[in-house]
């Protein structure tokens, strides 16, 4: 025994010596562990230098316990340290290599009961890898996906495992479903089932147990319209928007050589609406609006000019775009009436009596809005306006192009 405890003692300082400072980490590697192992229950510390705990299951019945471990030198194994403990588990700290250990169990009268089969393991280079940049840097719970963060940086090894970790320490780490790693980028896979609200930053940790973390990484709740709102709210939202509406003439007689054939540039549109109904395909309400603008063209000899207003009701379908979801898409589809009105020719010598009239009208239009802050948004479309005119055989239709400032709140 005595011999034993200097061999023991010879080893113990031959590895003190041989660790760097920085330290390994341990992996278990490709073996069968047999009798009461407990193979995956290794982990490592960061002090000076990284421990490895090697592990098993204890027996109640044991006095103490004999690890000999054993490295690999040439495709065979030469034996490095031999340890007597009274716990079922052992701290050392060995270089990168390949290892097996052994565990002989003395009972109570310091004999040996048996030994336990040899365990392999692998020590591996401790990297420390490095974030750069991680894309993108939101979620959104209204969104369909992906969820998905690309990260990208220096030594990102093979195996690496990335996360998300609340800032505030508060909640619960979300890992992602897979960790795909290609040269130094590693995509974390999420399902949208696992996110919750909340501000995290991302970190990456390598098989040797480094690590590097960068933020933040925000996920929101749903967000319809610049703001935030819980999951699953039913709040509608409301829209009011005002602006520039100049009309441009398309086809009918109201638009033939004679009358008006040129862009009117002085109109302005305003619209209020309301979305009752919100999902992640997009949010659907109503809408009503009135536009207004004047129309005047300089002929030869004559001078004509009109006024033409429109009251319109529809369906207000719209969609927030990702990734930010700052912008907006809105369609709109309905009917209304439009109003001629103050409709006459002027002549050197006078002018005629003024016409006047009133048409059913179908009604169209796309638009994208941005969001600037609050509730303010800018609008920019495209609507148009198709009357049915009975006097009219090719019913007279126009654009509005429209640039708005929109409020949705």
């Amino acid at each position: 025994m005595n011999s034993m405890g200097n061999r023991e003692r010879y080893f113990l300082a031959a590895l003190l010596f041989l660790s760097p400072v920085l330290g390994f980490a341990l992996e278990p590697a490709g073996s069968q562990p047999a009798g009461s192992h407990d193979p995956g229950n290794f982990f490592i510390e960061r002090t000076q230098r990284f421990i490895q705990r090697l592990s098993w299951i204890q027996d109640e019945a044991v006095f103490r316990y004999e690890v000999t471990i054993e490295a690999e030198q040439d495709g065979t194994y030469k034996g490095v340290l031999w340890k007597t403990t009274k716990e079922n588990f052992l701290d050392v700290s060995l270089p990168p290599g390949r290892y097996r250990y052994q565990t002989g169990v003395y009972n109570f009268l310091d004999e040996l009961e048996y030994t336990m089969n040899w365990v392999y393991f692998t020590v591996l280079n401790a990297i420390q890898p490095t974030i750069h940049r991680f894309t993108p840097t939101e979620f959104f719970l209204g969104d369909r996906g992906p969820w998905h963060i690309t990260v990208t940086g220096e030594n990102i090894a093979a195996g690496a495992e990335g996360a998300l970790r609340p800032l505030d320490g508060s909640g619960s780490i979300i890992y992602p479903e897979n960790t795909e790693i290609e040269g130094n980028a590693a995509r974390l896979i999420f399902s949208k089932k696992q996110l919750v609200p909340g501000l995290y930053e991302v970190y990456i940790r390598n098989p040797g147990g480094l690590e590097d973390s960068r933020g933040v990484f925000t996920v929101h709740p749903r967000r319809w319209n610049g703001k935030e709102a819980a999951e699953g709210s039913t709040r509608p939202d409301f829209i009011v928007s005002a602006g520039y509406a100049p009309l441009m003439p398309l086809y009918g007689e109201l638009f033939r050589e004679d009358a008006f054939i040129h862009p009117a540039p002085l109109g302005f549109a305003v619209k209020g609406g309301v979305l009752p109904l919100k999902r992640d395909w997009g949010s659907l309400g109503a809408e009503l609006g009135v536009s207004w603008n004047y129309l005047k063209e300089e002929k030869k000899g004559y001078t004509i000019s009109a006024q033409a207003a429109e009251l319109q009701a529809g369906l207000l379908y719209q969609l927030w775009l990702p990734p930010n979801r700052t912008m907006a898409f809105n369609f709109r589809l309905g009917t209304g009436i439009g109003i001629l009105t103050n409709f006459h020719f002027e002549h050197a010598d006078g002018r005629n009596d003024t016409m006047a009239g009133m048409y059913l009208s179908l009604d169209a239009g796309v638009s994208f809005q941005r969001h600037i802050k609050g509730p303010f948004f800018i609008e920019a479309g495209l609507d148009f306006t198709h009357l049915l005119s009975p006097g009219d055989p090719s019913q007279p239709g126009y654009f509005h192009p429209i640039l708005n400032a929109l409020w949705q709140f």
